[in-house]
């Protein structure tokens, strides 16, 4: 180590050497070790731009013994598909078990050094794994030089041969069961694949006083339909006050009020309810439930949501998820899901169910299933039908017969945070109810909320009994 580089913090570890970068050079000498050439350590922020392999493993190495304990990494997208399993298993399934927060970002700009220039003003250091010939490096330091003012280290790892066959199985169910809507927005192509698997599609609507948005979302439907793509528009109306069902009959679709649907069996108020009953006014092999109250509506809803079960016939539950208006200052993420999805399902997910934690709003209810999978279901009338759908999918084939798809961004009705409150506790129900949690005991169904002010406190309470549904299979 030269005396004008800033010093690490560490020394002593015979396995990493640190040199200055100046000392390009030195390197080819260090064949068994972990050698680093480097600017010097700078405090502050830190990243790494990782593509993947054991140069790119021995980095997180590098991060680790610096103290780093949060992990920010990038990844362009890689073309190849073999490729993106090299980064899986070097630099994703290390990393989890390295550090203690682990942030990772896929993404797709042209080059890295397009990358650099959009996140480097973040990090005052910046990681590297080493290119493969000793003769690149020098070259690539000038060019990362060229766009990032900060401290830049590459690493080169010791020549080691690495099993990519051990990534992490919900990472690679990520990268291979995500899907964008235009992925499947040729109507010939789902046409063909359609008529291939001699397939009936019916699109659901439930619906509640929606009387402001449930005519677009219908003429949408319409227009895929007219392209060939689904067969039947149903109205699951759930006793609307407005004018929602005439808007619907105003379209030329069928409608039907819930509780006039096998009316023998009894009814319930509730989403899960609407859903339970649709399988008994279609025989469509397929269906596929779209929300009435989307504001922004547009065709690729629909095609999006079945584009990979015709594309793919192993897939027979998918799932889709949206881009909300809300974003994450400075990264420009855009939030996975919902208030309840983050605060609740989704550490219940990774705490109780963990083969989950790919899905990115595992309580969106835009889903699509094949009959036959729906009819072995329990449904509960309330609240959590789409976690109940989507646990029971995974259950009864494997995690990979199910998909997730980007439908775009969605603009819709948002409850307070007594609404969520109750929706919360109506889905943890469900989802301890699926676990097996209460034993031979009934689960508590009362929500009791205690207030204070000014020295006074009160009460209030509220029942939630959840009713489920099976269809006798």
């Amino acid at each position: 180590m030269t005396a004008s580089m800033k010093k690490w913090p560490f020394q002593g570890n015979p396995q990493i050497i640190i040199k200055d970068i100046a000392d390009i050079t030195e390197l080819p000498n260090y064949h068994e070790q972990i050698a680093a050439v480097t600017d010097g350590w700078v405090d502050g922020p830190v990243a790494a731009v990782l593509r993947g392999g054991s140069n790119a493993r021995s980095v997180l190495d590098v991060m680790v013994q610096a103290g780093i304990k949060e992990a920010h990494i990038y990844h362009l997208e890689e073309k190849i598909p073999q490729l993106e399993e090299v980064f899986l298993s070097s630099v994703v399934a290390p990393a989890h078990t390295l550090f203690d927060n682990v942030n990772i970002t896929w993404r797709r700009e042209a080059t890295i050094f397009d990358l650099i220039k959009g996140i480097g003003s973040h990090y005052n250091m910046l990681f590297f794994g080493a290119p493969l010939a000793q003769s690149e490096i020098d070259p690539l330091y000038k060019q990362l030089r060229q766009v990032y003012e900060g401290s830049i280290t590459l690493v080169r790892g010791p020549v080691q041969d690495i099993d990519f066959d051990q990534s992490d199985a919900i990472y690679r169910w990520v990268r291979e069961r995500t899907y964008e809507a235009a992925d499947f927005s040729l109507p010939s192509v789902l046409r063909a694949c359609k008529k291939n698997l001699g397939v009936k599609i019916a699109i659901i609507l439930p619906s509640l006083n929606e009387e402001k948005t449930v005519g677009n979302v219908i003429q949408t439907a319409l227009e895929v339909k007219d392209a060939g793509v689904i067969d039947d528009i149903i109205l699951i109306d759930s006793n609307s006050t407005d004018n929602t069902t005439a808007i619907a009959q105003s379209h030329g679709i069928p409608v039907y009020q819930h509780a006039e649907i096998v009316p023998e069996q009894g009814s319930y108020r509730g989403k899960g309810e609407a859903m339970y009953k649709s399988a008994y006014v279609t025989d469509a092999d397929i269906l596929a439930w779209v929300d009435t109250d989307i504001e922004t509506i547009t065709p690729r809803f629909f095609y999006g949501l079945l584009g990979p079960m015709l594309t793919h016939p192993e897939i027979k539950f998918s799932k889709g998820y949206f881009s909300r208006p809300v974003r994450v200052e400075a990264t420009g993420l855009e939030l996975g899901g919902g208030r309840v999805t983050e605060i609740l399902a989704r550490p219940w997910i990774n705490t109780f169910s963990p083969e989950l934690s790919g899905y990115i709003q595992p309580l969106a209810g835009t889903v699509a299933i094949y009959r036959d999978s729906l009819l072995r279901m329990r449904i509960p009338a309330n609240y959590g039908v789409e976690m109940a759908m989507l646990i029971q999918a995974v259950e009864q084939a494997n995690l990979w017969s199910t998909c997730q798809v980007n439908l775009g961004e969605v603009i819709h009705k948002s409850k307070g945070v007594i609404g969520l409150s109750e929706m919360a506790f109506q889905i943890i129900q469900v989802m301890a109810e699926l676990k097996g949690f209460h034993g031979e005991q009934a689960l508590p169904n009362i929500l009791r909320r205690v207030y204070s002010a000014h020295g006074d406190f009160k009460i209030d309470a509220k029942r939630f009994s959840t009713v489920w549904r099976d269809y006798g299979n």
